[in-house]
């Protein structure tokens, strides 16, 4: 009879540990050129712990490159950031600072690429990827080696790069051109 009880008492464990769930992935916003501000805990990116990461939504076009930027806004936090293909909603508690989860496809991270921006542990995540195909992506911000808990505010801003930029001016001046050979 206790053999049973006991295998009662951890089912019921099991049920219950699974059916706790994390909040599901709710994105902040989306990024772009403007700096947009957002908060994260300190530890939350360097021990997966997707209840204290900041989630933002990117819409990219194939084969152009993005520069993202993170600048902290406490000299005790260490803002790291990592980059998955696709959006999600899947629960916080399967985020995974360097795989795939949650059906978003992992890109790359970064973290201390450049100094502070304010003085503190480390450097500020800043860096490009090129999108591999037209969609959303997904940039997860949180931190890594922190004075303690937090949670903390940054900057964050999604920039295309200037020669991405330049070949799509370039592209539309050609057609306006021939329009205009065009039409005489």
């Amino acid at each position: 009879m206790k053999l049973s009880t006991l295998c009662s008492a951890v089912a019921l464990m099991a049920c219950a540990m699974t059916s706790a769930r994390a909040a599901d992935v709710v994105y902040a916003g989306d990024l772009t050129p403007a700096v947009q501000t957002g908060s994260a805990d300190g530890y939350s990116w360097f021990f997966d712990d997707g209840a204290g990461i900041q989630f933002w939504r990117l819409f990219a076009t194939a084969g152009s490159t993005i520069t993202l930027q993170v600048n902290r806004l406490d000299g005790d936090f260490d803002p790291a950031l990592s980059i998955f293909s696709g959006v999600t909603t899947a629960d916080t508690s399967e985020f995974l600072s360097y795989g795939d989860w949650g059906g978003l496809a992992y890109i790359d991270y970064l973290d201390d690429e450049n100094p502070a921006f304010v003085a503190g542990p480390a450097g500020d995540p800043f860096g490009s990827f090129v999108a591999a195909t037209t969609g959303y992506y997904t940039v997860a911000v949180g931190g890594s080696l922190s004075v303690d808990e937090g949670p903390y505010s940054y900057n964050i801003s999604a920039v295309p790069e200037p020669g991405t930029a330049l070949m799509l001016g370039l592209g539309l001046a050609a057609v306006s051109l021939l329009r205009r050979r065009s039409a005489v």
